[in-house]
């Protein structure tokens, strides 16, 4: 059954306000950044191999486990996401009677209200986890790369396979299952929370690497894709199982190629917090060079050194080119335009 069109519209209408909530968060609230060091390519196969390998991990488990594995995730996150305005302690104490009483409208089998109070759950953590992980340093690049590498995994998972569609079945009117439901019954309307992390992420991800235009056409992108694969739904053009990363990751990697195309250099976390412009016009390696020989000379490097220079500046140095490069990666500088010996 073909669902409505008010359920699909609220869909897109619920979508932009939580971009707009997490943007919100994004500018006021700086979250102290985990003690992991550097997002590395490494970090991101993984992360994707955790996506994928996970539901079917959650598949041959029984459902009260699946319950309490994803009950203890979303604490921590509801945790994280208040802490800021409330302190550590009141936004625990906040999470417990949320995610408390989510379980026990469940164990009263009240699926209305366990929707209803999972939604809210969810609506907290993603927000929370978008921000932790835009200010935790994962870079513009390598956002694009972990969308591509879903979106070939939902053509396949749901498209040749029958793992996504297995595993929300699975998970229907679980508490804490990772997934808005906007509306139920024969025709139900909900977004999984991978496509709701990506639609929130980019456009911080964009602002912090591009400056504030890359976040609000992102933005603006995410709520279009939304709109559109909602549309598409309401026509009958596509089928129940379509997850919208599908669309919205060619997306992502299009606008990333974009900003690249136009000379955009991607910004450190540490640029953005200090407020420093988005470089857009081409490096001039000899001036990079002349500059970073003056910086090298000044700091006192030892002759025979390697430094990596992002434009003016010695942002890591090693005993070959490779260690200065991957030096300056630990220190958040993942494009780095010149390596020198000093």
């Amino acid at each position: 059954m073909t669902p409505g069109p008010l359920p699909l519209a609220a869909a897109t209408v619920f979508v932009a306000l939580l971009i707009t909530a997490a943007s919100a968060y994004f500018a006021r609230v700086e979250l102290p950044r985990p003690p992991i060091g550097t997002y590395q390519r490494s970090d991101i196969v993984v992360m994707s191999v955790i996506l994928i390998v996970a539901p079917l991990g959650y598949l041959s488990l029984p459902r009260d486990v699946v319950a309490t594995i994803f009950g203890v995730v979303m604490l921590s996150a509801v945790q994280l996401t208040l802490a800021p305005f409330i302190g550590g302690r009141a936004a625990l104490a906040s999470g417990v009677v949320l995610c408390g009483a989510t379980a026990a409208a469940w164990l009263l089998h009240r699926p209305g209200l366990t929707a209803g109070l999972n939604d809210a759950v969810l609506t907290i953590a993603v927000v929370g986890v978008a921000n932790l992980w835009a200010q935790g340093g994962i870079r513009a690049g390598q956002l694009a790369a972990f969308a591509f590498l879903l979106t070939g995994y939902d053509l396949v998972a749901t498209g040749l396979t029958t793992v996504m569609t297995r595993f929300a079945t699975e998970v229907q009117g679980l508490p804490f299952a990772p997934v808005l439901v906007i509306a139920q019954g024969r025709a139900p309307v909900s977004i999984g929370l991978g496509d709701l992390l990506m639609l929130l992420l980019f456009p911080l991800t964009a602002a912090k690497a591009f400056g504030r235009l890359a976040g609000q056409v992102a933005a603006v992108a995410g709520i279009a894709v939304t709109a559109v694969v909602a549309l598409l739904f309401w026509l009958n053009v596509l089928g129940t199982t379509v997850p919208l990363l599908t669309v919205l990751g060619p997306v992502i990697v299009g606008q990333y190629l974009l900003w690249r195309r136009l000379g955009r250099r991607e910004r450190s976390v540490l640029e953005w917090r200090s407020g420093a412009p988005v470089v857009t016009a081409p490096v001039d390696r000899l001036a990079v060079l002349e500059a970073a020989g003056r910086v090298v000379l000044d700091m006192g490097v030892t002759e025979g050194t390697w430094v990596a220079i992002d434009r003016d500046r010695v942002v890591g140095t090693g005993p070959s080119p490779g260690l200065a490069h991957r030096s300056a990666r630990r220190n958040g500088h993942g494009a780095v335009p010149v390596v020198r010996q000093a």
